[in-house]
């Protein structure tokens, strides 16, 4: 999402993106708390602020929007002659808080209460004189550059969607490990269910046993035994846990350095 001439080493990009899905791992509501630090070491990296925190706030909401056609098509194939039980009415539900997060990010990112949002900033840089009232415009512009840039949008786009993709990739290859094969179309109902389902749970840390639940849950409408999905639940937790981990840490000394 970057303009080409603000965008730092791809080095400093993975490690952002890093501490962002260490955060959202192991931390309660992790994917705001990972966008916000990505922002603010962005910032720290040359990169002006407004288009720090825009680049941030846009790829957040396309991440969102990604998910929502991914969830689609995962219950398209779920309900292509499946009995569902009460499992799709759940994971319409998690469609349904993405959907609407996703479209109130959207609405607002072009619509900002921009007076508002100055009076109140006027009041806080009474007492923090480094606030600038009017870096909400700057902002708003910030965001509407890049919603104009549609190449970069679709770009960013698409590598959100093969992330979702290799996720059911990742499903099929530990059941398959595990002597429980089952097709790509499967593993995709079992992780775009689980994913609509693990909104619900965005307030816990990495929605702890939200996750589990679901995908067990998803797992049982294609046919594979709750043992099974179980395993696969558990590897997918320790993996983020062993990725996470170090992602923290990491985050935190980047956190100490100096700015560039």
């Amino acid at each position: 999402l970057l303009p080409p001439e603000q965008r730092p080493a791809i080095a400093t990009m993975m490690a952002l993106r890093w501490y962002r899905e260490a955060a959202n791992a192991l931390l309660p509501a992790g994917a705001i708390l990972g966008q916000a630090a990505a922002a603010r070491l962005l910032a720290r990296q040359g990169v002006p602020g407004n288009m720090a925190g825009a680049t941030a706030t846009v790829d957040i909401t396309l991440e969102a929007v990604s998910q929502l056609f991914f969830t689609l098509a995962g219950i398209a194939l779920l309900l292509a002659g499946r009995e569902t039980g009460g499992l799709a009415g759940f994971a319409l539900a998690g469609l349904g808080i993405a959907l609407a997060g996703a479209a109130a990010m959207v609405a607002v990112q072009r619509r900002l209460p921009l007076s508002l949002i100055e009076r109140g900033l006027a009041r806080l840089s009474r007492r923090w004189p480094a606030i600038r009232p009017d870096a909400i415009r700057d902002f708003q512009a910030a965001i509407l550059a890049l919603h104009a840039n549609w190449p970069r949008l679709a770009a960013a786009m698409l590598f959100h969607t093969i992330s979702w993709v290799l996720g059911a990739v990742e499903i099929a290859g530990v059941l398959w490990l595990l002597g429980h094969p089952i097709t790509l179309a499967d593993a995709l109902v079992v992780e775009a269910l689980a994913q609509a389902l693990r909104n619900v749970g965005f307030l816990l840390p990495g929605a702890l046993a939200v996750q589990e639940g679901a995908i067990i849950g998803a797992a049982a409408l294609v046919g594979v035994p709750a043992s099974a999905a179980l395993a696969v639940a558990l590897v997918r937790r320790s993996r983020e846990v062993v990725f996470s981990l170090p992602g923290l840490l990491a985050w935190q000394r980047a956190e100490s350095r100096p700015s560039a």
